[in-house]
């Protein structure tokens, strides 16, 4: 199986090939993956850019950037199997989940709404491989919020008997998934992981830095607590009880114009401080309000992962759970559990195997996610 993962920070679409062993893939049953190969293709500088736009974008932008990313994904996809040694011929399926442009929970103003782009056909026509993709769209139409659906895969790959373990993904979003070792996980979006950082620090500098690599200038800086305080009590996501998700919407400019007169007096080391400070408070706080089992052990991945000043954050913000990336724990790359998540969703949808979480999305019912796209 190959499994496709392109996050909210618009920066590249990261492949996996793995061999994946089990029975059934019921949400009970343990999983065993193998990763073959793990790829990383990154997007143009102005790519990027683009889809970055792309929640303001007319139709006509939309349509071509559906297109495009397929060609974009199909490409990744193919590498992969390649570096692994494979052809197209030798996986069940490529599962695509698409790039999230728009991502809005239900609530009061309405039942909300997804679109993931990536067009499937595409990848089919251009890889010979069948195709998953559109995960998100079914259980939004089953009255969940199509997020966060990593969980049902955690759960297959990581349930421990006698052991309290989660996962957490720290790309644009933060989401974590809680397994204890019976019953369904416990997972929800926590709030920003990386977006605030980025977009802050890309404003600060007229776009020269887009990142703190390796959380060097947040280890140099010094958290604003005033500005902490007052920002996160007005965050009302954050004592938004699960079911929940979010994205750009709530995390992306809008949130950086409301703050940027206090943010902006902060020296570049403070501002990636400050920010990677609010990451780490908003992760500690959905864990003790919302998670009845604190996890024994706290497996990070996706770019966070790298990020020095949210990993020592965490470790203390967290402690005695113990906090480790995905690579030391279990020897997947940072950058590919929620691609293996995807593949693993991917192979339960083949099964006939319903693998949304209801008690995760808030979908009234179990379904089986995706579509199919045929290589002919």
């Amino acid at each position: 199986m190959v499994g496709l993962m392109s996050g909210t920070s618009c920066d590249g679409v990261d492949a996996v090939v793995v061999e994946l062993r089990s029975e059934s893939s019921s949400l009970s049953d343990r999983v065993l993956a193998t990763v073959l190969d793990h790829h990383h293709e990154a997007f143009p500088a102005d790519l990027s850019r683009r889809l970055l736009s792309l929640p303001q974008a007319a139709a006509a932008e939309l349509a071509q950037a559906h297109v495009e990313l397929g060609e974009r994904f199909a490409e990744a996809a193919l590498k992969s199997l390649g570096r692994a040694g494979l052809a197209p011929g030798d996986v069940s399926a490529v599962a695509s989940p698409g790039l999230t442009v728009a991502h809005i929970p239900p609530g009061p103003g309405g039942p909300g709404a997804t679109l993931s782009l990536g067009d499937g056909d595409v990848i089919a026509e251009r890889t010979g491989c069948t195709v998953i993709s559109d995960f998100r769209a079914r259980d939004r139409a089953a009255g969940g919020q199509g997020a966060p659906l990593v969980p049902f895969a955690d759960a297959c790959l990581l349930r421990e008997p006698g052991r309290v373990v989660g996962a957490l993904n720290l790309g644009g979003i933060a989401n974590v998934t809680v397994i204890a070792p019976e019953g369904p996980p416990v997972a929800f979006d926590t709030g920003p992981a990386n977006m605030l950082i980025d977009g802050a620090l890309a404003r600060a500098t007229e776009g020269r830095l887009t990142f703190d690599e390796g959380g060097r200038l947040g280890l140099a800086g010094t958290a604003d607590a005033q500005w902490l305080a007052i920002a996160m009590a007005g965050d009302g996501f954050l004592a938004q009880p699960p079911p929940r998700s979010t994205g750009r919407e709530r995390y992306g400019d809008r949130f950086l114009d409301r703050h940027a007169q206090a943010l902006g007096r902060l020296s570049l080391e403070d501002l990636a401080a400050t920010l990677a400070a609010y990451t780490v408070e908003s992760v500690g706080r959905s864990l003790d309000q919302f998670v009845p089992q604190r996890p024994q052990r706290l497996i990070v991945s996706g770019g966070g992962a790298l990020n020095a000043c949210l990993m020592g954050g965490l470790a203390r913000r967290l402690a005695p759970t113990e906090v480790l990336d995905s690579e030391r724990a279990l020897g997947v790359p940072v950058f590919a559990r929620e691609a293996l998540a995807f593949a693993v969703l991917g192979d339960a949808t083949l099964r006939g195997v319903p693998c949304n979480v209801p008690s995760v999305t808030g979908a009234r019912r179990a379904v089986r996610l995706g579509k199919l796209s045929y290589p002919v």
